[in-house]
């Protein structure tokens, strides 16, 4: 049964249209303390340091989640916050995996997401270690040490986001600025049970069928 913090989100990014997600700093600290603790700090392995102004500055954008929650900050400067910890298997480097995640370009819940899975009817899939054009460097080392069905904040420096160039649109409109960091949620749907594969990847069904096919809870019968 998946936890009561992944279907509050789950219900409320499909309710709103994948605006913002309707769960209450209230709401989002009860549905951290539901179930198992919290989970420990994912290792990372160490890269160049932030310059003590960037660090500052990231300090001070995470103030929100650092006041009620307990974080870590990896040697390149991503802040990991879990809100549950998950029960499923931890996944690898090269497994493939299945999450849910909304990039927001100024804070938490704050906007509407510069990116999200859940337009995609799907979790977004990807070999843990190999980042992709959606899955930024920062986003795939801060989901290190997460187990299927946990869900984790991240605030991830520009440098391993979208950096100097930012994030626009076909148009160029702008949704995330240029050297800016990101704030975003993610929900490990899949860490290795490979309930995903089964419904999204079915045997017999080529690639090109396998991308059209959808389902954002990967349970059978659910959305």
């Amino acid at each position: 049964m998946l936890p009561p913090p992944f279907l509050l989100l789950l219900f409320c990014s499909a309710a709103t249209a994948l605006r913002v997600p309707c769960l209450s700093r209230r709401e989002l600290l009860l549905g951290a303390g539901v179930g198992l603790p919290l989970a420990a700090p994912p290792s990372a392995a160490a890269k160049m340091p932030l310059s003590t102004d960037e660090q500052d500055r990231l300090d001070a954008l995470s103030k929100f989640s650092r006041d009620t929650l307990p974080s870590t900050t990896l040697p390149s400067g991503v802040v990991v916050l879990d809100l549950y910890r998950g029960s499923g298997p931890e996944p690898r480097a090269g497994d493939l995996v299945y999450a849910h995640f909304k990039v927001w370009p100024r804070n938490f819940r704050s906007g509407t997401p510069a990116d999200s899975s859940f337009l995609d009817t799907r979790p977004h899939e990807w070999r843990l270690g190999t980042p992709d054009e959606r899955i930024r460097a920062g986003f795939d080392e801060g989901i290190v040490g997460m187990r299927e069905d946990g869900w984790r904040r991240l605030i991830v420096p520009a440098s391993l986001a979208y950096g100097s160039a930012g994030l626009t649109t076909q148009r160029g409109v702008a949704l995330v600025e240029p050297d800016e960091p990101v704030f975003v949620d993610v929900i490990l749907v899949d860490g290795g049970s490979g309930r995903c594969a089964e419904i999204l990847r079915p045997a017999g069904v080529s690639e090109v069928g396998a991308r059209r096919l959808k389902s954002i809870s990967c349970v059978r019968g659910a959305p």
